[in-house]
């Protein structure tokens, strides 16, 4: 046994936890955190022991300012011991720059083809789920979101335990897998097998019933259609939106009722903001945190404070709120505002856009020559601006099964943009 330990090294046992990560991603929060747990240790280890050095990204300043903004909030906050309660929850912001470094000299289509496997068997039980309401481990919880007008049709969660959740893990990899299926330097097996990948994280997306997921999907493919396909198919796209949407909205109002034959259409219904009265109160309640402490804003954990703004709306608006002010005001801006001041908001903006800018910067610096090489770039500069668009009507950035996909496929996005410039650097 000894002698089998002296053989396996350090970057072996860093592969190992690197595949947990990409394995566990589709299903399990807690095979996740293992996972990250066991990749910043050995990561660590190499660090100590030299066989391992930093690379720069410009990506952590806006981490760091985000991070800043945080501590000040804390500090400034009327119960500071409260809001730095809060920091426990940022463990997970070093993963990005752990994946990176762990796959910076590694295969990256390995870890994607594991990834797509788990995914598209969850895929398969999400789809089976919304028809017969199967659920392993939570069923009386899927049961209680079954709608009475709805025909016997369930949201899916996969295996996690809220729609939203699954919903904005796939995506995400719905986003990823997408664009390698056009890709034509790829074998038509290779583009056939992420073909089922993508279809499969697509309809757990769209079975999730999650009206933030599904304005997400559309602005992901909208962005894959620009960026991978051309201008001309992209302006069909664009067109056949614009239809879609005026022939929705003329047939809701000359017809309300044709919506009301399917699950979907039930839930397509009520995307408006009319329909949302909940979420607008919270947006408007949340405005008036930020107005009353622009810079600071409330701190973290500070839902008994947002609580005084609740109920001064609901007399106002003369409305009762369906949800608690500890669920967050769904949308992840307004909420880091709140609890991050304004130094926080702006860090967190400026992580995205300096990640998102040097994808975009790269896909443009050259043509591929290798299958995946820049069509992975696209899948994730779409799923990036996929997950902002659902950021407007919901927190889940802070979701941790979301958050642990977001920060790995930023891992990845930063090792690719690093082969890629090594690869130009030595042509």
């Amino acid at each position: 046994m000894d002698n089998i330990l002296k053989k396996v090294s350090a970057e072996q046992i860093r592969g190992f936890f690197l595949n947990l990560l990409f394995l566990f991603i589709p299903f399990s929060i807690a095979g996740d955190d293992f996972s990250i747990i066991g990749l910043y240790l050995v990561t660590i280890y190499l660090f100590v022991k030299k066989e391992e050095k930093w690379e720069k990204t410009h990506m952590i300043y806006g981490v760091g300012l985000m991070i800043f903004g945080a501590i000040l909030s804390s500090v400034l906050s009327d119960k500071p011991w409260v809001s730095f309660s809060y920091f426990r929850n940022f463990w997970r912001f070093a993963l990005p720059f752990f994946v990176f470094l762990a796959l910076k000299k590694r295969d990256h289509f390995r870890y994607l083809r594991i990834l797509l496997i788990i995914s598209s068997i969850v895929g398969v039980y999400a789809i089976v789920q919304r028809y017969t309401g199967i659920d392993l481990f939570r069923s009386e919880a899927l049961k209680a979101q079954l709608h009475k007008t709805w025909q016997g049709v369930w949201f899916s969660v996969g295996f996690f335990s809220h729609h939203l959740t699954y919903g904005g893990v796939t995506l995400i990899l719905f986003s990823l897998f997408t664009p390698l299926v056009f890709d034509r330097l790829g074998s038509w097996k290779q583009r056939l097998f992420f073909a089922v990948g993508a279809l499969c994280n697509f309809f757990g997306a769209v079975f999730s019933m999650g009206r933030s997921i599904w304005l997400g999907l559309g602005a992901a493919i909208g962005i894959i259609f620009l960026l991978h396909l051309n201008l001309k198919r992209f302006i069909i796209f664009a067109v056949a939106i614009l239809v879609g949407a005026g022939s929705f909205v003329y047939l809701k109002k000359t017809s309300p009722t044709f919506l009301d034959k399917t699950a979907i259409g039930v839930r397509m219904k009520s995307i408006s903001l009319a329909d949302n009265k909940d979420r607008l109160m919270m947006w408007k309640a949340a405005w008036n945190m930020i107005k009353d402490h622009p810079v600071t804003g409330l701190g973290p954990y500070r839902s008994d404070k947002m609580q005084v703004y609740y109920t001064e709306i609901a007399k106002k608006e003369k409305q009762t709120f369906q949800h608690h002010s500890k669920v967050g005001v769904h949308n992840i801006y307004l909420q880091n505002w709140v609890d991050f001041g304004l130094i926080g908001i702006v860090g967190y903006l400026l992580w995205w856009a300096i990640l998102m800018g040097s994808i975009f910067v790269t896909i443009k610096n050259g043509s591929s020559t290798t299958f995946g090489e820049d069509s992975l770039l696209i899948g994730l500069l779409a799923g990036f601006i996929g997950i902002m668009v659902a950021g407007f009507f919901e927190n889940n950035f802070r979701d941790g099964e979301v958050q642990t996909a977001i920060f790995t496929t930023m891992g990845l996005a930063l090792a690719l943009v690093y082969k890629k410039r090594q690869s130009n650097r030595e042509l």
